[in-house]
C-alpha cells in the first residue's frame, strides 16, 4: 500500500527568539506543503529519494541502529536520526521514501534554486512521521512527540513553533511551559491584509540560533534585557489578535521588528539583513508594516496592512526593486494522510 502524507509550512508572525524563553508567539500555517510517500519495496534496505535535492540513498533500519549503505548526501543525513527516534520503524518492512519539498524553494534570477525559509524541515518531519505512523497502523503523532523528534534532528535546538503549524495548521498562539508546548487556535482580525516577500537570500536558522546562544553565554545580562523586551511586545501583539484589535496588532508588529533589529545588533548577528531593511523602508513609505519572519538574516518577511490598496502598492514597489513577492495563503489544515492500493 502506498501511503502519502503532507504538511504545511509556516510564517512566524510574532515571538521569534523570545518563544525560546517562554514568551507567547504567533505562527501561521501557509499553503506550501511538504509531501512524503512510503511505497513497499523489496530487499533489506530502505530506499530514500529526494527529487528536490537531486539525491538518493539506502539505509538499513534495525532495532539497535540505523545504518547507511553508503555515505548519504548532506541533505538526507537527518533521516537516520528521525528513524532512530521511531521505536516501531525497525518492525516495518523496508519502504521507498519519496521526499518532496519543492514548494519551499524559489528560483532566483541566476537560475539557482534557493530556500524560502517557510519551515521545510518541520513540514517534512511532520509529514514523514505521519506517514510512518499510518504505515504501522497507529494514530497520528502528537505535537510533543513531533517536537521531540525534530529537536533530536536539530541537536536539541528549536522551540517547536514550526512543528505546531505543520501538524495542526491555521493560526496558533504558541507557548512553551518549561519544555512542554501549548498551542491555542486564534484568528487574525478581519480588517488585516498580508503578503509575503523573499528578502533575496536564504538564511541558516541553526547558525543564527547558535550565534545568539553564544551571545547569551557571553553577555547574559544584555541578552536577558533584550529578550524581555521582545517577550513584552510579543505578548502585547498576541493579546491584540485575541481581542481582534487590528490596529494594536500592527503597532506591536512594527515594534517587534524594531526590537528584533536591535536584538540582532547587540548579539552581533545580521537578523535585519540588507534585504529586510530595504523592504522595511519601502513599507514605511507605503504606510504598511513589514517584519522578517523566523530567525531573520534572510529568508522571507511578512507585510500587513488594513488597506489592501496600500499593500498592493508595496507589493508592486517591492517587485520593481527586484524582490520576489511570494504567492501565499493561510492553510487551515495541518497533517494530511492518504493511502492507496
Amino acid at each position: 500500500m502506498r501511503i502519502t502524507a503532507s504538511a504545511p509550512g509556516k510564517l512566524v508572525l510574532l515571538g521569534e527568539y523570545a518563544v525560546l524563553e517562554g514568551a507567547p508567539a504567533l505562527v501561521l500555517a501557509v499553503d506550501r506543503r511538504a509531501r512524503v510517500s512510503l511505497v513497499p519495496t523489496s530487499g533489506a534496505y530502505w530506499e530514500v529519494v529526494s527529487p528536490t535535492l537531486g539525491c538518493e540513498a539506502r539505509l538499513r533500519v534495525e532495532r539497535e541502529s540505523v545504518e547507511w549503505h553508503d555515505a548519504p548526501a548532506s541533505g538526507l543525513a537527518w533521516l537516520a536520526s528521525l528513524l532512530g527516534c521511531v521505536p516501531f520503524a525497525a518492525g516495518l518492512p523496508p519502504r521507498r521514501v519519496e521526499l518532496d519539498s519543492d514548494a519551499f524553494f524559489i528560483v532566483d534570477p541566476s537560475g539557482e534554486q534557493v530556500k524560502l525559509g517557510l519551515g521545510s524541515s518541520a513540514a517534512i518531519t511532520v509529514a514523514l512521521l505521519g506517514a510512518l505512523h499510518a504505515c504501522a497502523g497507529q494514530s497520528a503523532p502528537t505535537l510533543a512527540a513531533c517536537i521531540a523528534v525534530h529537536r533530536a534532528i536539530q541537536h536539541g535546538r528549536g522551540s517547536g513553533i514550526d512543528i505546531a503549524a505543520a501538524l495542526v495548521g491555521g493560526l496558533s498562539r504558541f507557548e512553551l511551559h518549561g519544555s512542554a508546548p501549548d498551542r491555542v487556535p486564534v484568528q487574525l482580525p478581519e480588517e488585516l491584509h498580508w503578503s509575503c516577500v523573499f528578502s533575496g537570500r536564504p538564511a541558516s536558522t541553526a547558525a543564527l540560533l547558535g550565534a545568539v546562544g553564544a551571545w547569551r553565554e557571553r553577555e547574559p545580562t544584555a541578552h536577558g534585557r533584550h529578550m524581555r523586551e521582545l517577550a513584552t511586545i510579543s505578548s502585547r501583539g498576541v493579546d491584540a489578535v485575541v481581542r481582534h484589535d487590528a490596529a494594536a496588532f500592527l503597532s506591536s508588529l512594527h515594534d517587534y521588528a524594531q526590537a528584533l533589529a536591535c536584538f540582532g545588533e547587540a548579539a552581533g548577528v545580521d537578523i535585519a539583513s540588507r534585504g529586510h531593511r530595504l523592504l522595511a523602508a519601502l513599507a514605511t513609505e507605503c504606510g504598511v508594516v513589514y517584519k522578517s519572519c523566523g530567525a531573520g538574516g534572510g529568508d522571507v518577511g511578512v507585510t500587513f496592512a488594513m488597506d489592501h490598496t496600500r499593500l498592493g502598492e508595496f507589493n508592486a514597489r517591492a517587485a520593481q526593486a527586484g524582490f520576489a513577492v511570494v504567492t501565499l495563503g493561510a492553510d487551515p489544515v495541518g497533517l494530511q494522510i492518504e493511502s492507496a492500493g
